[in-house]
């Protein structure tokens, strides 16, 4: 075999010094960073040309896919934050089951807080509706899922969001 090997010059640009693959690479043999790589025996350095780019989708959009539905089962007043905090993009991401219940619980708060008044004007005890029932039927299952801990509470969440059958179970259909 022949190991003779011209040394390739690489000059990522005009005003840079060249280098060659000959001289040892800084960092290690095999630098995910740049093309420089050893041949198959591992002998003699060579660059590699790139065959392919691997996309991957941005990671903040896969670790917190449920921020909104997060912030509603986090929060005390689960009525009051509904009614004042719009709904967020992330909602849409939700099985179409939630989705509807959220905006069936939305609805129903801020059309409460619009009668506010004329109830208040009547002496009656507010029952809270089938909507906000369910709502808190899946928070509370949530809750008891992630052990009553706040930073198991996602994972929980992205379980059950994940498995179909057990979010109706829990909805109650």
């Amino acid at each position: 075999m022949n190991h003779e090997q011209q040394p390739i010059a690489f000059t990522p640009s005009s005003e840079s010094k060249s280098l060659s693959t000959t001289e040892p690479h800084l960092y290690s043999t095999s630098c995910g960073y740049c093309g420089h790589g050893y041949d198959e025996e591992g002998l003699w350095p060579t660059i590699q040309q790139q065959e392919y780019f691997e996309v991957r989708p941005p990671v903040e959009g896969l670790l917190f896919q449920y921020n909104y539905l997060l912030n509603v089962f986090t929060t005390p007043d689960m009525a009051k934050y509904l009614a004042e905090a719009e709904i967020t993009e992330d909602v849409y991401a939700l099985p179409i089951h939630l989705q509807r219940l959220l905006s069936e619980v939305k609805e129903e708060v801020v059309l409460k807080r619009i009668n506010k008044e004329h109830i208040e004007h009547q002496h009656q005890q507010q029952q809270p509706s089938m909507a906000m029932i369910r709502l808190e039927r899946v928070r509370n299952y949530v809750w008891i899922q992630s052990g009553g801990d706040v930073a198991n509470l996602m994972s929980a969440l992205t379980e059950l969001m994940s498995d179909e059958d057990e979010l109706e179970n829990v909805l109650g259909f």
